[in-house]
């Protein structure tokens, strides 16, 4: 196994961005209907990417503000006003620092047969 320090410098070293990157984790829908404006909260709960997840939240955006609608069973879905996306950093000390722990903890536990 590769010593910790070595570990984290090898893949601070291969990331130019170590620290600043961002991953969307919400999409905030607003409609209307005749009188009213709604809110319909998406979450990323598969882990798309930003890319990937925006492209589907506003190509998907009418349908799932219609079945929001369908769900309240009083309202009918107008008109879209906007999507807002919610962003939060990654902590790539965190992400390493729980992938190394579960490399050791495999490794240890091949080399006991466990």
């Amino acid at each position: 196994m590769v010593a910790y320090g070595i570990a984290k410098a090898r893949a601070m070293a291969n990331r130019t961005d170590w620290n600043e990157r961002t991953e969307i984790t919400k999409a905030v829908i607003t409609w209307f209907d005749a009188d009213y404006e709604y809110e319909l909260e998406i979450e990323n709960e598969d882990r798309m990417d930003n890319e990937e997840f925006t492209a589907w939240v506003e190509e998907n955006a009418e349908s799932l503000a219609k079945a929001d609608a369908e769900e309240d069973s009083t309202t009918v879905c107008e008109e879209i006003d906007s999507i807002d996306f919610t962003e939060k950093e990654i902590d790539d000390d965190a992400l390493f620092d729980e992938e190394y722990e579960n490399a050791c903890e495999f490794e240890w536990e091949s080399m006991t047969g466990r």
